[in-house]
């Protein structure tokens, strides 16, 4: 070609092509302006290459890569075109994959360094938004002992809506959560639903698609996107990537499950210990208590039954000795109390002493009768008034 991009010469491939894109054999014609940018180039720079799609015929259009060398003379240059459309399709899908496996990579590493639910529902969310961008994503969790469905992310229009559980049903959840397998509608959803017997929730959509959420063979959640204004908006490479994004949702699912019944087991188990020590104290208090009751009882019942006695009869007793003998009986009457209730504790508690490390605390205690005297104690007369 010369200078002004005018074609001196140009083989019989050159002419199917131009034949294919009816237009004339001329690379301004096919290029457009991309070739008349690379062109003034080209005659400065002798060895250049560039890629240019075909702008005329029919689609899809290949893309070529132009490669300009010198001619024979200063007066033209040659061009040498090779289809690259396949290459540049394989590169992009290459990139795609890339760009795909750095985000299942950052799932994988974020979800498995978490351990509770509604975190790992928010990063499930972000990366179900890395790979397939969308403004109506939801993440459903299945309790089966209630036979209800909780969202603790849901995302319409591209604002974030507060949804009660409710009860299990015969919606696009549902059918997924019982069958375990993935779903897809690029249009006419609810009829299509319908067809195969489900009939769909909430606002009707043009476009849906869902993955569960499976763990040992069994569904605990979904994760659904939908598009209400235009259809055909998915396509299988998005459903393998959102199944593969439940799958890792689902193991990290299981493992914050799991981690939270060791927690229940532990603190269970910590709880039956803690009850247990408390009942070898105890144990080892009554013992104890039953010993000393058995060796205080005797001379107390002694000093309480005399006392009462003699505040019966208090003929010709002082009234300064009525009052000692009264402080006698209610001292002893106290201890009784105090030997008592710890003969039938059923919780000790300690208190700080003195020179000692703890004691118990009676008080505080509690014991198996809700009055603290004896059963079979008799009856304190009102003491007698000194005349």
């Amino acid at each position: 070609m010369l200078q002004t991009g005018e074609m001196v010469e140009h083989n019989h491939a050159f002419r199917l092509l131009a034949e294919h894109c009816n237009a004339r054999p001329n690379l301004a014609e096919l290029f457009g302006a991309a070739f008349v940018r690379v062109l003034s180039r080209a005659w400065i720079e002798r060895h250049i290459q560039s890629t240019a799609p075909v702008i005329v015929g029919p689609e899809p259009r290949p893309t070529y890569r132009m490669s300009f060398m010198s001619g024979g003379d200063d007066k033209t240059l040659g061009v040498v075109l090779q289809d690259v459309t396949a290459e540049l399709e394989c590169r992009r899908m290459l990139a795609e994959r890339d760009r795909d496996f750095a985000v299942l990579r950052d799932i994988g590493v974020g979800l498995s360094s978490l351990l509770e639910i509604e975190p790992l529902a928010l990063r499930t969310y972000e990366a179900t938004q890395k790979a397939i961008p969308s403004r109506n994503i939801y993440i459903a969790i299945y309790d089966r002992e209630t036979q209800t469905i909780a969202f603790p992310r849901y995302q319409e229009d591209g604002e974030w809506k507060e949804m009660t559980s409710r009860p299990f049903g015969n919606g696009l959840t549902e059918h997924m959560l019982v069958t375990g397998e993935p779903l897809m509608f690029n249009d006419r959803v609810g009829e299509r639903a319908r067809e195969i017997g489900i009939e769909p929730v909430g606002r009707s959509c043009k476009a849906w698609m869902g993955a569960p959420m499976v763990i040992d063979g069994e569904a605990i959640g979904v994760i659904g996107l939908q598009d209400y204004e235009s259809a055909d908006v998915y396509d299988q490479h998005d459903l393998e990537m959102l199944t593969i994004i439940a799958a890792q949702a689902a193991a990290g699912i299981k493992n914050a499950r799991s981690l939270t019944a060791e927690r229940r087991a532990f603190r269970e188990l910590s709880e039956a210990q803690s009850r247990m020590l408390e009942t070898e104290r105890l144990r080892g208090v009554t013992e104890t208590v039953g010993a000393l009751n058995h060796e205080v009882n005797n001379p107390l019942a002694a000093i309480a039954g005399n006392s009462q006695l003699l505040l019966r009869k208090p003929d010709g007793i002082p009234v300064s000795a009525l009052q000692k003998i009264e402080a006698i009986h209610d001292a002893a009457r106290r201890i009784q109390r105090v030997t008592t209730k710890m003969s039938s504790l059923i919780q000790a508690c300690s208190m700080e002493y003195p020179g000692q490390q703890a004691i118990l605390d009676v008080e505080k205690s509690l014991g198996r009768k809700d009055d603290h005297a004896p059963a079979d104690a008799p009856a304190t007369p009102e003491p007698r008034k000194a005349a």
